[in-house]
């Protein structure tokens, strides 16, 4: 799977991990914002294809955030990935994992915790291929089992017989 072609991204995170974001997030049409109700005006106002939402965003409004998004006919199926930046030096392994599962529940597509990806080359490249992925699928992983051309796979040993047939001749 290649990158994932320029793509509108709003992007409700803290200002520590602004700058981070968008040197990973180059070549998309990045828009920043600093409250719930700039991040809920824009989504009003202006197609995303995908969205990025801070734990710490707007003094921790993440998940009022969350619901609002996923509550707009608009934006139900677009990808949403919450992220955890430096702040999580803060919180136990268990309250990440409590997020990871919590996010997931209101429907988020997933959950990137910063810290676990180096600020480096190979590191922001994964994020980035994180967010590529989810912008190529739309958010959706169950559209790649519907959208299929192929019929279904036959059966193994339909699919032997053809070859044994071509040893006999």
């Amino acid at each position: 799977m290649g990158p994932a072609p320029r793509t509108k991204i709003l992007v409700a995170v803290v200002h520590d991990n602004r700058e981070r974001l968008a040197r990973v997030l180059e070549g998309h049409d990045l828009v920043f914002v600093d409250n719930g109700e700039d991040a809920r005006a824009y989504l009003e106002r202006e197609p995303f294809g995908l969205v990025m939402v801070g734990v710490h965003f707007d003094e921790s409004q993440m998940f009022t955030l969350l619901g609002d998004i996923r509550s707009h006919a608009k934006y139900r199926k677009v990808p949403i990935l919450c992220v955890l930046g430096s702040w999580g030096r803060m919180l136990s392994e268990v309250a990440v994992q409590g997020l990871d599962h919590a996010v997931k529940a209101l429907m988020a597509n997933g959950f990137l915790n910063l810290l676990h990806f180096p600020d480096d080359e190979p590191g922001n490249a994964r994020i980035r291929r994180i967010a590529d992925y989810l912008i190529l699928i739309d958010g959706d992983l169950q559209h790649i089992a519907r959208q299929t051309d192929e019929p279904a796979a036959a059966p193994a040993e339909e699919r032997r017989r053809p070859a044994a047939a071509m040893l006999k001749s």
